[in-house]
């Protein structure tokens, strides 16, 4: 199980490793002869042209149970943190006339990385779309008291999408092809949705503070991680 936490702000670091602790209001708890055993986990992430190094604790309990403790833009084996991924994402699903190669080239430009493909935008817009499948699933009674005929549409759109992938899938060779502008534009559309209170691209917006704000929300509403 994991547990965010979201003092640090990577912007406003001016040392490489950074070491994690709980929560000031869970100190006590972690302190506590519930705890058998701690060992820590080392994660190596690139951020505007620097290399860190996060340390996170891993507590053990007498139960057995185990809780990591990670920063809210770790995510664990991938080398940035989320809020690249999230601005890739959301640039690419908020703007009809950029395709995922426009929306790498941003993202590189934007956050001075040497590598960051258009290959990763595609993966991670997937990974993002199986997050929103999931919250639809787990919130959809509620959701659907606030917005019903919109969270209808978005599930009937995502349902089309499965099928029309698994005709793909089951069609000749021949037959398939690169998804063009077109063939993207419902899933585009869903996506855009769902990172709409991710506001990363206006000039008066602080990127990690957006991107600390929609990790929160997120991880309140389902207990997940994004990816």
């Amino acid at each position: 199980m994991y547990m965010i936490t979201y003092e640090c702000n990577l912007e406003n670091l001016k040392f490489y490793e950074i070491e994690i602790e709980p929560p000031a209001e869970l100190t006590d708890f972690f302190r506590s002869s519930l705890v058998i055993n701690i060992r820590y986990h080392r994660y190596q992430i690139k951020y505007i042209r620097h290399d860190y190094e996060i340390v996170c604790p891993e507590y053990t309990f007498t139960d057995g149970s185990e809780v990591v403790i990670i920063p809210w833009f770790l995510i664990p084996g991938r080398p940035y943190p989320i809020q690249i991924y999230l601005y890739a994402c959301k640039l690419y699903s908020s703007n009809p006339d950029i395709g995922q190669r426009g929306a790498a080239e941003s993202t590189r430009t934007k956050f001075k990385l040497k590598t960051f493909s258009h290959s990763t935008v595609s993966r991670s817009f997937r990974t993002f779309e199986q997050s929103q499948k999931q919250s639809l699933e787990q919130r959809f009674g509620e959701e659907l008291k606030i917005c019903g005929a919109e969270i209808k549409n978005l599930v009937a759109a995502a349902t089309k999408i499965e099928e029309d992938n698994e005709q793909r899938n089951e069609a000749p060779p021949d037959a398939k092809h690169f998804p063009s502008i077109k063939d993207t534009a419902v899933r585009r559309e869903k996506m855009a949705v769902f990172l709409q209170e991710f506001d990363c691209h206006s000039k008066e917006t602080n990127i990690e503070i957006a991107g600390r704000q929609f990790v929160e929300t997120w991880h309140k509403r389902t207990l997940r991680l994004l990816l």
